[in-house]
């Protein structure tokens, strides 16, 4: 996947793309609930692994993880929360710091010059 940023009026153009990143699959020490988590989800998608390889570093990604909607956290508006959904089964989200998009968007590497 990929974060991308675009103007914000017409023509609305492509300002900023990030490398490519993953959002993981369902830990077993994530809140259990009514979704498989863990070795049970994994089990649902077996061969529906993809493998991405930076910086030396290999992560087991979803197959498919689609993000649906982001939104500022209302408690702490240095945070988003990301919902997305993994190989098409199972709702996930994510909190993650806006200095993280912004380095992912708008640096090189990863890396904000500040």
């Amino acid at each position: 996947s990929r974060l991308y940023a675009f103007s914000s009026s017409e023509p609305y153009e492509l300002i900023a793309r990030s490398a490519l990143f993953c959002f993981g699959f369902p830990l077993d020490t994530d809140v259990k609930g009514s979704v498989p988590t863990g070795e049970r989800y994994r089990i649902l998608t077996t061969n529906r692994t993809k493998y991405l390889e930076l910086k030396g570093t290999t992560y087991e990604c979803p197959h498919i993880h689609f993000v649906s909607g982001m939104t500022e956290k209302v408690d702490d508006p240095s945070r988003i929360i990301v919902a997305y959904g993994v190989n098409d089964c199972v709702p996930r989200f994510v909190e993650v710091l806006k200095r993280h998009v912004m380095m992912h968007l708008f640096s090189e590497n990863g890396v904000m010059n500040e």
